[in-house]
């Protein structure tokens, strides 16, 4: 991922020992009158890379990524329980960066961009139907096409250990929008009907149910994301990574 991995809050730790930027990211100087396109090319270049974690610097893939729990009520809380469990997000490392841009004097950094996810986890049905009780486990596919993410970060400049800047960003903000949600439950209660009729009403509501789980993704995909800068960034002073 980059310089996109300037596009995450991240946690600082208190010893930092700086070392070259790795060899899958291109340096682009903040003295380049084009230094956002330069940036953007070379977040394109080493997103896959980044996504895919790097042991030697202490970073973890982020693709599949993982989110334990999402519960959703389908027609309302009155209605069927679906707790999706040990979900694994795949398809992070193909995300289309679209946009990023540095606003160096107001320390803000802004991106753009759109990802396809697919999920595969387990599921967990509990409610009624009419006035039975039911209950169903199995596994679950969640397709969430062409996502789109815009993400804002604020930043600012701290000493570290070893006496060199580094970036330290306080604050993010991210919106996100999903053209098409897809939902299947296997085996629902072993009965197909029944199961035809409930993977059928979840994906009429796809929009409700997004709505319902999305500020749990958004906030787990840039968590993981966080964690990875955050290594990264502790690592590479301000002038490895931007330099003059």
């Amino acid at each position: 991922m980059g310089l996109v991995g300037t596009l995450a809050s991240f946690a600082f730790l208190q010893c930092v020992t700086s070392i070259a930027l790795p060899e899958y990211i291109t340096q682009c100087k903040r003295s380049d009158p084009n230094l956002n396109s330069c940036a953007l090319q070379s977040a394109k270049d080493s997103l896959h890379r980044f996504s895919l974690g790097d042991k030697s610097r202490g970073l973890g893939p982020l693709d599949p990524l993982y989110v334990p729990e999402m519960t959703v009520y389908v027609p309302n809380q009155n209605g069927i329980k679906v707790a999706f469990l040990d979900n694994y997000f795949s398809g992070l490392s193909n995300l289309k960066l679209d946009d990023l841009r540095f606003d160096l004097n107001k320390k803000m950094i802004t991106a753009d961009g759109m990802v396809s996810l697919d999920v595969k986890g387990r599921y967990e049905l509990s409610g009624k139907i009419l006035v039975v009780p039911v209950r169903s486990n199995g596994d679950s596919t969640i397709v969430l096409k062409n996502t789109d993410l815009h993400i804002k970060f604020w930043y600012e400049h701290v000493q570290g250990d070893d006496g060199k800047v580094h970036w330290k960003i306080f604050k993010h903000d991210i919106k996100y929008e999903v053209e098409k949600a897809t939902f299947k439950l296997d085996n629902l209660l072993n009965d197909k009907a029944i199961g035809d009729q409930i993977n059928r009403l979840l994906n009429e509501m796809w929009k409700e149910i997004i709505t319902e789980v999305g500020p749990s993704i958004a906030k787990s995909l840039i968590g993981a994301v966080v964690q990875n800068v955050g290594a990264l960034l502790e690592q590479v002073s301000y002038d490895e990574l931007m330099p003059e």
